[in-house]
């Protein structure tokens, strides 16, 4: 394994190919291959985040970002549970007890998925409490080993607060077929609910939804900040190979009857491939950069500036919006062929118009960042 590989950038790539071979099988299965599944996890790319002190790459945001926007390029489902799977990981590494990482992480790379709305209910047992509640959008429950749940909890000095619990997938109960949408399909982001479960209470801990100032706290922003970076590389990997199977199809794609020449000869799709591929381009940049800034500011003073987590959140949005509309053209400018489900083209809108749905990609952000240029007091936010 040469030096390169040994980073998750590189790791990505030496399994690319693997991925993209099996994308349709998976969409069809409704679930990652098994060979995927095991080759992200023995590449320990859920564990990205992790320190290596921790059995993990030590990689920072930019590299997070980079890793789950390559293997998004293979296939998007694969991209959007890695984003996820690695921001859980490293949330729960962050804040859970000792005794309870080495269950989660003790044996070797592992996946958890959940959620941070807030949905369960408990009661006080010995020594932890019993757990209860119906949830969604588990994604990569076919892959999971844990599931993270939380519970809403009395608001602290006018900040919401609560309690999460960590869950064997042994005692949740999936149901079965609640996953049938558009898109992601490989994802299995089913329907699942936890009836009167015992959790331990060292697999619990309490945490705020605003970041604190204490260096190396975690909150329910920060996890919902982290996988806002993981999901907007997966809209980026998803359109740049959008723009890729336009640009390998069009020299092949004959133009409209009566018309000379191929695709690639229209000046329709000329332009919008050197428009699109610049704009994507730009805003990645100018995300990635930012991605930087602020890991170095929480280097010098332990903790993210909200100024620099505003302007990561408005050019999410911003790249995301730029990589849907590459989607939308390249579907638009490719052959007839593309109406077929198995087409990558049709898999990458279908992922793309699907994933930009989540929360982290409402248009609301973008009036919050208005709100904040026109001189007006944000509109508080609260998880429900």
């Amino acid at each position: 394994m040469g030096a390169a590989t040994l980073q998750p950038l590189g790791r990505a790539k030496a399994i690319g190919e693997l991925i993209r071979d099996d994308a349709l099988e998976a969409e069809r299965l409704g679930r990652l291959t098994d060979r995927v599944a095991a080759a992200l996890l023995e590449a320990n790319l859920f564990s990205m985040l992790l320190g290596d002190g921790d059995g993990g790459l030590g990689a920072d945001r930019a590299a997070y970002f980079e890793t789950v926007e390559e293997v998004a390029r293979a296939d998007g489902s694969a991209g959007w549970c890695l984003s996820v799977g690695a921001a859980f990981s490293d949330f729960i590494r962050k804040g859970a007890s000792l005794r309870a990482c080495d269950e989660v992480f003790g044996a070797g790379p592992a996946v958890i998925c959940g959620s941070l709305t807030p949905r369960a209910t408990s009661v006080a047992a010995a020594s932890g409490f019993r757990v209860s509640g119906s949830f969604n959008m588990g994604s990569g429950m076919a892959m999971a080993r844990w599931v993270w749940v939380a519970e809403p909890l009395e608001d602290r000095e006018g900040q919401q607060w609560f309690r999460g619990y960590l869950v064997p997938k042994s005692d949740v109960a999936i149901t079965l077929g609640s996953w049938d949408v558009m898109g992601l399909r490989a994802t299995t982001s089913v329907d699942y609910t936890i009836a009167d479960r015992f959790v331990p209470a060292h697999r619990t801990f309490e945490y705020p939804f605003p970041q604190s100032r204490e260096a190396g706290s975690v909150s329910a922003q920060y996890l919902a900040n982290l996988n806002q970076a993981g999901l907007t590389a997966f809209a980026s990997g998803v359109a740049q190979r959008a723009l890729a199977e336009l640009i390998a199809a069009a020299p092949k794609t004959r133009r409209v009857a009566g018309v000379e020449g191929t695709q690639a000869d229209d000046h329709v799709t000329q332009t919008g491939v050197g428009e699109l591929s610049g704009r994507l381009r730009a805003a990645r940049a100018h995300y990635l950069e930012l991605l930087a800034r602020q890991d170095r500011h929480v280097a010098e003073r332990g903790t993210p500036a909200t100024a620099i987590a505003m302007e990561t959140s408005l050019a999410s949005q911003i790249l995301t919006r730029a990589a849907r509309d590459t989607a939308l053209f390249a579907f638009d400018n490719v052959g007839a062929t593309v109406i077929y489900a198995s087409h990558p083209l049709q898999r990458c809108l279908r992922d793309i118009l699907t994933g930009l749905k989540h929360v982290a990609f409402t248009p609301a952000i973008l009036a919050q960042f208005g709100r904040a240029q026109l001189g007006l007091s944000p509109v508080r936010r609260r998880l429900e």
